[in-house]
């Protein structure tokens, strides 16, 4: 499978520290969909010095610059995720399409980042800890839910049909965050074949490892 960029002409830079984190996600999908952009890295210091200069005052940001000349600015992680879905044509090619692929996108975050991420209890600690609620209801949640997605559409390595769409890359960008605290899936399991799926994708060129969410970047 070839990913399409639909003719795009625009050139976008990635405001953010130079680390993955947060803008992890924003760089896959402009690096597989071969989108002409780059990074300009950013302290925390520079952000706290310069709050104003910034959306929301914080990063990431993204800058669209089109051929005309004309740009966009956009923040919000998810919402510029999203934004680059919507014009990479990984969202469906209809709007209940679009509002299917985003729920699911959004389940992801939603389970993993606030009943794990936000909780007073680490998560490094949390994973150690057979008997956390993290172990013994959110992560097996999880886990049932999306395999059960997956096998709705005959384990095949994607959410939707045999092509690429946000959450197959939203859930290969959390289940690596997982793997890297600690968390182990069975290599059986429907969520491993979306790992296999989509990194055996020749617009990965070789930068798979590169584009890990603990990395920083090579400058």
């Amino acid at each position: 499978m070839t990913l399409q960029h639909k003719n795009d002409t625009s050139t976008y830079v990635v405001k953010y520290m130079n680390l993955m984190g947060r803008a992890g996600l924003i760089r896959v999908i402009l690096h597989l969909c071969g989108a002409n952009y780059k990074n300009e890295f950013v302290t925390l210091d520079q952000i706290a010095a310069n709050r104003a200069d910034y959306p929301f005052g914080h990063v990431p940001v993204l800058i669209e610059t089109r051929a005309d000349g004309t740009t966009f600015e956009l923040a919000e992680a998810i919402a510029i995720e999203q934004y680059l879905a919507d014009k990479f044509g990984l969202l469906g090619s209809n709007p209940q399409e679009a509002a299917l692929y985003r729920s699911v996108a959004l389940n992801i975050y939603l389970e993993l980042f606030t009943h794990c991420f936000s909780t007073i209890l680490p998560i490094q600690e949390a994973i150690k800890d057979p008997k956390s609620a993290f172990n013994t209801q959110v992560l097996p949640q999880f886990i049932a839910t999306h395999e059960r997605w997956l096998n709705k559409n005959g384990n095949n390595g994607h959410y939707f049909g045999d092509r690429l769409t946000l959450p197959d890359l939203v859930l290969l960008n959390w289940m690596r965050v997982l793997e890297g605290q600690g968390v182990q899936f069975k290599e059986s399991s429907p969520i491993k074949k979306v790992e296999q799926t989509v990194k055996a994708m020749e617009e990965w060129k070789g930068q798979y490892d590169a584009y890990h969410p603990f990395n920083s970047i090579e400058v």
